[in-house]
């Protein structure tokens, strides 16, 4: 078991992936006039491992999700009030050819490729493998 300096236990990439597989609701954050913005979404990864979220044309996500550069975020378990989980993605996004099983009706499908993943749990402090922090 891995652990970062904040005592959290590293994901693997598989583990990742796996655990963005039960969830539907996550994040994707975008550049939007020169500015960050966060916009919550429903997802599903694809069986080539990329994130697959759906908007309506002319959109803020739309317009901002064409070959650009963003970053996701999920986390779970799901349901939870203090999730346990969290998991990253950095990758290239792109609109979906209007064919794609991913694209229904009249909305925009967009696909997140997973350039960078990256996740982290929070391990229960009641497991003798947690490690003991104490605060300063």
């Amino acid at each position: 078991m891995r652990l970062d300096n904040a005592g959290l236990r590293v994901l693997t990439r598989a583990e990742c992936l796996h655990l963005l597989r039960t969830v539907m609701v996550g994040r994707v954050a975008i550049s939007h006039r020169a500015l960050p913005m966060i916009l919550p979404v429903h997802f599903q990864v694809a069986d080539d491992d990329s994130i697959r979220i759906q908007t309506a044309p002319g959109t803020t996500l739309d317009r901002a999700t064409d070959r650009a550069v963003v970053a996701f975020e999920a986390e779970g378990p799901p349901g939870a009030v203090d999730p346990s989980w969290s998991v990253i993605v950095h990758g290239l996004a792109t609109h979906l050819e209007p064919t794609d099983r991913f694209t229904e009706g009249d909305l925009v499908g967009i696909a997140i490729s997973v350039g960078e993943i990256s996740g982290r749990e929070v391990l229960d402090v009641t497991d003798p493998m947690a490690p003991a922090f104490t605060s300063a």
